[in-house]
């Protein structure tokens, strides 16, 4: 199942909105605090451009996480790109992340965005979810109570949902060109789907510098990747599978393990 399938498949039972779930933003401003902000690439080069960083998200993948022709690996591998791990192939996903901790650089002494009408997409989607394979729970929001009371519907925002297709599209538009950016500046150990994250934290002028200059049609590289992994059955599974492992600590990047 290609890309442009599973997207039917994701518009057609989701998010996974209740029909009756009504929600208006009240500008408290919690989702503006203590919190990595997924950018485009786009989005990305405005945000280092006012002089603020941009955090490098990696995690990677391969056939064995789901079935080549189900819905979840359609999804994630057109948002990701491929990628030489030892004598295999991974997928890598870049996720580029403005730093909104403690709080968003834009956000106000008065609760507002000083960039509203040019805020990211993912702030203008929110608090819905991206992923068409995730549930949208108001109990896991920072959306206070009275949020969820009032306002328009949800499920019949088609605004709303186009934008959730946009951000679908610039996603695995961007998926190539973001892994290129990674690979021009030595960012090739990556944390394994699920298991955690590994963040790189270049330089604003170093990744506005790459970011820039990386080509529209740009494809990754030969350079070998690496996993960052600290739990020992993901560890053992993976050296089976002759994928290269990051064990060196290193003051190149963090690992964040995902809790399960």
């Amino acid at each position: 199942m290609d890309s442009q399938e599973s997207e039917k498949v994701s518009i057609a039972g989701a998010p996974g909105v209740d029909t009756d779930q009504r929600f208006e933003c009240v500008g408290c401003g919690a989702c503006c605090r203590g919190r990595f902000v997924p950018l485009t690439l786009a989005e990305a080069v405005t945000w280092l451009k006012r002089g603020h960083p941009v955090g490098v998200l990696l995690e990677a993948f391969d056939d064995s996480l789901w079935p080549v022709d189900s819905p979840e690996y359609a999804y994630n591998a057109g948002r990701s790109a491929p990628v030489i791990g030892g004598s295999g192939t991974l997928r890598v996903t870049v996720i580029l992340a403005a730093n909104a901790i403690p709080e968003c650089p834009n956000l106000q002494k008065d609760g507002l965005c000083s960039v509203y009408l040019e805020r990211p997409m993912v702030c203008r989607i929110y608090p819905m979810e991206i992923s068409p394979f995730i549930e949208l729970k108001p109990q896991a929001k920072d959306c206070p109570p009275e949020s969820w009371q009032q306002g328009s519907l949800l499920a019949s925002d088609q605004g709303l949902a186009m934008l959730v297709q946009q951000s679908r599209q610039t996603d695995r538009d961007d998926a190539r060109r973001k892994v290129a950016v990674c690979e021009s500046l030595g960012l090739t150990v990556a944390g394994w789907k699920g298991n955690g994250l590994v963040i790189h934290q270049p330089s604003v002028e170093t990744l506005l510098a790459a970011c820039e200059s990386a080509e529209v049609d740009a494809n990754p590289t030969d350079q070998p990747w690496q996993i960052k992994a600290e739990d020992p059955p993901l560890r053992a599974y993976l050296n089976a599978q002759s994928v290269p492992m990051a064990d060196s600590p290193s003051d190149d990047y963090i690992f964040h393990a995902i809790p399960r």
